[in-house]
């Protein structure tokens, strides 16, 4: 038994170096160290809360945007739990065909960490995968919605409206306007009719 033992692992060794062996153990121990719960009752292997520091350059989680809160909350296009809305942008020239199609503006909502919380993984890719934009990374906020929170946190990830955030009631957002266009091409299956309406979000 151990000369199949012995033979076996001299096998293994050929086809996997020891380089390997080792990234792939500890990738497996810095995802449980970050998310514990989550490694172990989630569907999938340790790459689930990739961050994008590990995802080759030029992928979509390495762009510097966030991703859409729909890709992370089951299609909705909600903020998630200990998340509130910190400010907003518009793209004024929209030409897709999802969310807001033929409207020809978009309005982009950040949904930001609530100070003293933690959001599940940290900073990662949506879905633990590098072909989508980051979540929770980008510590930054316009601040035009929520004043009476002090600080700024990480922008966990982003909705869509198609009407002005400061004439939805609820969200608290003043009309101080601020545009980015290269937004305008940003897309996801899940703006493309899976997305739900907020309440009061005007078609969004």
């Amino acid at each position: 038994m151990s000369g199949i033992v012995e033979a076996l692992g001299e096998r293994l060794a050929r086809r996997t170096s020891r380089r390997g062996v080792l990234s792939k153990a500890a990738v497996a121990g810095a995802a449980f160290a970050v998310a514990p719960v989550r490694y172990l009752i989630r569907p999938g292997t340790a790459w689930a809360v990739i961050s994008p520091q590990d995802c080759p350059h030029g992928t979509k989680c390495t762009d510097g945007y966030t991703a859409f809160c729909c890709e992370i909350e089951q299609g909705n296009n909600v903020c998630p739990p200990d998340t509130y809305i910190a400010g907003w942008w518009k793209c004024t020239s929209y030409r897709g065909h999802g969310l807001c199609a033929g409207q020809g503006a978009r309005y982009y909502i950040d949904c930001n960490r609530v100070p003293g919380t933690v959001f599940p993984g940290g900073c990662q890719c949506a879905r633990g995968d590098c072909h989508n934009r980051a979540v929770d990374c980008n510590h930054f906020r316009y601040g035009q919605c929520n004043t009476q929170v002090a600080g700024t946190t990480e922008v966990v990830c982003r909705l869509v409206l198609c009407r002005n955030p400061a004439t939805v009631p609820g969200m608290n957002c003043n009309a101080t306007e601020m545009v980015d266009n290269r937004t305008c091409t940003h897309e996801n299956p899940c703006l493309q009719g899976l997305a739900k309406q907020l309440p009061g979000g005007g078609g969004a």
